[in-house]
């Protein structure tokens, strides 16, 4: 009888061990190394991320589709993890009509001149930005590439911070009512009003960017 208690113990101390293993992935050539987020992003940033900007869908073009529907835009367009909602990279310019900096999670209202006439989007001018809309509309980035769930979020989070510094960092909230931008980010099409929100990774005033 004592023997046979003793195999649950073993069993769940081995469980134990398990779970507490650090995050680690296959270098080749140089062993086993710890998953290091920041490095991770940084290239991605640096030698993807341009490529894939270049696939930005225009605002102005995007907009009334997903009044038809965001299901509809998101297949054409856009890309998803599981069940969440479409990701969609998208470009366009905008007069800001408000400004809501009540949290450290800054909203713009953009609106935006469409064929069918003027529409809306939310961008998010942080300071600290939401959600994970960098990291999953990016056709190279999905889960399966990663140890587990953590390695994927730290992705996520490693992306919004370096569009916080990179973007955002010099941003005069303040005075963004009324002035007309152009951006280049990533659009989630979940929100329950119809608008979609931009996180953005490219953003500047528009008469700068005609230039």
């Amino acid at each position: 009888m004592r023997r046979l208690l003793l195999i649950p113990a073993l069993l769940l101390c081995a469980c134990k061990v398990a779970t507490i293993r650090p995050i680690e992935f296959q270098d080749a050539g140089s062993g086993p190394q710890k998953f290091d987020a920041v490095k991770y992003v940084e290239s991605l940033w640096a030698e993807e991320m341009p490529g894939v900007l270049e696939q930005a869908v225009d605002l102005a073009e995007l907009l009334p589709v997903v009044a038809g529907g965001a299901d509809i835009a998101g297949a054409r367009w856009g890309r998803r993890e599981g069940n969440g909602p479409y990701h969609v990279i998208v470009k366009g310019s905008g007069r800001v009509l408000e400004v809501d900096l009540s949290s450290r999670t800054g909203i713009a209202v953009l609106q935006i001149e469409t064929p069918e006439g003027p529409a809306r989007a939310r961008l998010q001018v942080g300071p600290v930005l939401q959600g994970t809309s960098i990291r999953d509309a990016l056709p190279g980035v999905s889960f399966d590439q990663f140890v587990n769930q953590i390695q994927f979020a730290e992705v996520a989070n490693e992306l919004n911070a370096t569009a916080e510094r990179e973007v955002l960092g010099a941003l005069q909230r303040e005075d963004l009512a009324g002035t007309s931008l152009r951006v280049v980010g990533m659009a989630t099409l979940d929100g329950a009003d119809g608008l979609v929100t931009v996180t953005p990774v490219r953003l500047e005033p528009e008469a700068q960017a005609e230039r």
